[in-house]
């Protein structure tokens, strides 16, 4: 268990589930299976993360591009989630069965409401999120003493997968191996990008909205 402002790829680490994927990585591999993370993850065979220090319109930024428009439609959604349950917008302070009765109610709530605006083929436009912004701005203004956020921080003991004390050391050899898998994977959907020539789109967000951008 991992406090809330604990660092993601930390919390990770720590779980179960991350133990599992480095003991089944190969299998899950070859049937197609890994996960996409951002760049506070390290890269494995069952995630794949961006290239770093990629330079604008170079072959690994393209391959950026891609990479984080997978990443998109989930985080869209948990943005969404989030405005739409007020019950998120202060810490948690129940038990851990009950947040996790709270969390599967709120995601089973939102996957109806999206089965049916998708049935009214109504997408959800700029005044959802002007109603959404004045339900946030009126919860803190009568509640000023609850902030944003959870509880926890990097100054906590950071604990290993057998709940001792982790001191840090060198990564187990299963980690550099998926490790060194996850690159040639990746650079395997990279050469792709290249052999189908796809680039990041020229929009240029400044000029579209007659703002001036310097070099």
């Amino acid at each position: 268990m991992s406090r809330g402002a604990e660092h993601d790829l930390t919390a990770f680490r720590n779980c179960g589930l991350y133990a599992w994927l480095l003991d089944n990585h190969l299998p899950l591999a070859e049937k197609g299976y890994h996960f996409i993370g951002d760049s506070v993850y390290s890269i494995k065979l069952f995630i794949h993360t961006p290239y770093d220090n990629a330079a604008h319109a170079s072959a690994e930024d393209n391959y950026n591009f891609f990479h984080s428009s997978s990443c998109i439609t989930v985080e869209c959604c948990f943005g969404e989630i989030d405005l739409r349950f007020g019950i998120l917008w202060q810490p948690l302070k129940y038990s851990l069965k009950f947040i996790c009765a709270v969390v599967d109610a709120c995601f089973r709530v939102h996957n109806f409401i999206i089965k049916h605006r998708e049935g009214q083929v109504r997408k959800m436009d700029a005044c959802d999120f002007e109603v959404f912004d004045d339900d946030c701005r009126r919860f803190y203004a009568v509640n000023p003493d609850i902030r944003e956020g959870v509880d926890g921080g990097e100054s906590d003991i950071r604990l290993d997968r057998n709940g001792n004390p982790d001191h840090g050391g060198r990564p187990l050899r299963m980690e550099s191996q998926s490790a060194f898998m996850g690159r040639e994977w990746r650079d395997k959907y990279y050469d792709e990008i290249n052999r189908q020539q796809l680039i990041r789109p020229h929009a240029n967000w400044y000029r579209e909205r007659n703002r001036i951008l310097l070099d």
